[in-house]
């Protein structure tokens, strides 16, 4: 097992020479949201475009678009009708494989999307699909673990389950997922043919045949809702930033939780763990990158 480090997260930071533009550091489709679940969206939105994409784009139903144009302008709205669920559509998918056909997007999926999470995601994937890499969160993996999706997924995927989602994933028990972790991410990697992140206190990251690295920034100010979208967010930025530069999935997945766990850390020294909220962290990423780059 090897541990990240901030001089392991300072190699991997994808570089921002002077004469690079938007293009020169990818983008990424954030297929999130429902009427229950707006906030979702805003949060691996902003995570996205914190993390570096040089274009982060939006599906989503119109209500979740207004909210998120309100907090960032900066990205680029999707509109998707609303179903029955009060969710996208599952039919509005066609539209955007054929619409990010040539643009070799990231795709981030899952934040916010409630119940249909399976069928909009459906899709979106399965044969010839565009994504260069994807990035699949929160209700896509209960989706998955269901059996409610069952398509092929794309070659670089990173699924980001928290304990509970593991255990769903591997069709065993929380108690079991925590007690041999390694175990744990090391099956989720294999049996998905994916970069799996178990998150938790010491996140784990793994691929098939590789390494598995060990986090150890963060604090239990992250043990509330909003946390995981920021990472996911944060994570495909990353990955759509660093593609056209060499890294790899695991790559952007070990520096996207480091910088996650320590801005939390920082956060939690300004509004304390009991008082901070997920929105906070985005301050002290900001710092955190500038001590990095600098």
């Amino acid at each position: 097992m090897q541990e990240i480090t901030r001089e392991v997260v300072r190699g991997l930071l994808p570089r921002r020479k002077a004469d690079t533009n938007k293009g020169s550091f990818g983008s990424v489709l954030a297929v999130a949201g429902s009427m229950a679940y707006r906030g979702a969206a805003t949060l691996c939105v902003e995570g996205a475009l914190r993390g570096g994409a040089g274009l982060v784009y939006l599906a989503s139903i119109e209500p979740v678009l207004q909210l998120v144009l309100t907090r960032t302008p900066e990205c680029c709205p999707c509109g998707c009708r609303t179903d029955s669920t009060g969710g996208i559509r599952a039919q509005d998918t066609a539209a955007l494989r054929e619409w990010f056909a040539e643009k070799n997007t990231v795709l981030l999926a899952g934040p916010g999307l409630g119940e249909n999470a399976g069928s909009i995601c459906g899709g979106l994937l399965g044969r010839r699909a565009p994504w260069a890499a994807a990035v699949l969160d929160a209700d896509v993996l209960n989706a998955l673990a269901s059996g409610a999706l069952h398509t092929p997924l794309p070659e670089h995927t990173i699924l980001t389950p928290h304990p509970g989602e593991a255990a769903r994933l591997l069709h065993t028990t929380v108690g079991e997922v925590q007690a041999d972790r390694e175990a744990a991410v090391r099956r989720l990697a294999d049996e998905y043919r994916c970069v799996a992140v178990l998150k938790g206190t010491g996140t784990l990251i793994t691929a098939p045949g590789e390494p598995v690295w060990r986090n150890t920034t963060g604090n239990a100010g992250l043990a509330r809702g909003g946390s995981g979208d920021v990472l996911a967010g944060l994570m495909a930025g990353v990955l759509a930033a660093g593609w056209r530069q060499g890294r790899s999935a695991v790559e952007a997945a070990v520096t996207a939780v480091w910088l996650h766990g320590a801005a939390a850390d920082r956060c939690a020294k300004r509004r304390s763990m009991t008082a901070m909220l997920p929105q906070d962290i985005f301050e002290d990423l900001g710092a955190m990158l500038t001590e990095l780059e600098g």
